[in-house]
């Protein structure tokens, strides 16, 4: 979902060749690449030579994370370091994708240089993956992002339009959404925008590197996500029930809220307002269509 959003902000530069990866859709002129195939990816890299690295694939769900740790560590950790250690003996200049999860949500909002504690599984894998990053570089970038949403191609893909497929499903059946943690949804377009920026500046300002918050501000839990999307579905909102107990599956954390100041005094950024954002994305998904 982000990969795509990405690679469209960075195909919009025209002086820019930008080719794009993906394991199993790689319809619209993605090659496909197993990243946990060193030599596959080595073989990638030494035939493409690329200058940047934005390194967008993880395995992104906690529960699965805890669940399956072997493959977890495989994609975001043993195969960040390869593509650090290339990026490193190559000259180029890699960007990874991290998660607000790194942090415990006691103290937000937390700065870049925040100690880490991760509460589950995927919090210590992507944290993991940065240290493997700097462990191989320290002329590299690191973009913490919290919960994501966009432009999907089924409503599952994103956390945040799988509730409305719960919500469509439901019917009258009463449903219990979350009410204890705070997230703050944030468009891949912001994000990609960002990193298409972060890009410009590098390019203009060869020592920038480090690690970097980006965020959207809105704060919502996923019960207020839920009675947003009812409305905008025209859908009845009482089914809703808020559930003010931490979830079950992975440890999560209450409220990572990130600090983007030192990204915005840089002049870089964009947030999307949420409920338009959502209503656009929610009417190419009409009653019945998942």
């Amino acid at each position: 979902m982000l990969g795509r959003a990405a690679r469209a902000a960075c195909q919009a530069v025209p002086t820019w060749q930008v080719s794009g990866v993906a394991f199993r859709r790689t319809d619209c002129g993605l090659d496909r690449l197993d990243l946990c195939d060193a030599r596959a990816v080595k073989d990638y890299l030494d035939d493409r030579q690329p200058r940047i690295i934005l390194h967008c694939a993880a395995e992104r769900r906690p529960n699965e994370s805890e669940r399956s740790q072997e493959a977890t560590t495989q994609l975001n950790v043993e195969a960040t370091a390869r593509l650090a250690k290339w990026a490193a003996a190559n000259g180029a200049w890699l960007v990874y994708l991290s998660t607000d999860y790194v942090f415990d949500g006691v103290t937000p909002p937390y700065p870049t240089d925040a100690p880490t504690n991760p509460l589950n599984f995927y919090g210590r894998s992507k944290r993991d993956g940065e240290l493997a990053v700097w462990a191989e570089t320290s002329d590299a970038a690191v973009l913490r992002v919290p919960l994501l949403y966009g432009e999907v191609e089924y409503l599952d893909e994103s956390v945040v339009t799988g509730l409305a497929r719960q919500l469509r499903e439901a019917q009258k059946t009463p449903l219990a959404f979350d009410d204890w943690a705070t997230r703050y949804p944030t468009h891949t377009d912001d994000v990609a925008f960002v990193l298409r920026q972060m890009v410009e500046y590098r390019l203009a300002h060869p020592d920038f590197h480090g690690t970097f918050h980006w965020s959207g501000s809105e704060p919502f839990t996923k019960f207020g996500m839920g009675l947003a999307i009812a409305r905008l579905l025209d859908l009845d909102p009482t089914i809703l029930q808020p559930d003010a107990r931490p979830p079950s599956g992975a440890p999560r954390p209450r409220d990572c809220h990130l600090d983007c100041s030192d990204l915005e005094r840089l002049d870089i950024g964009q947030r999307t307002p949420f409920l338009p954002a959502l209503e656009r994305i929610l009417q190419k998904f009409p009653c019945g269509k998942k």
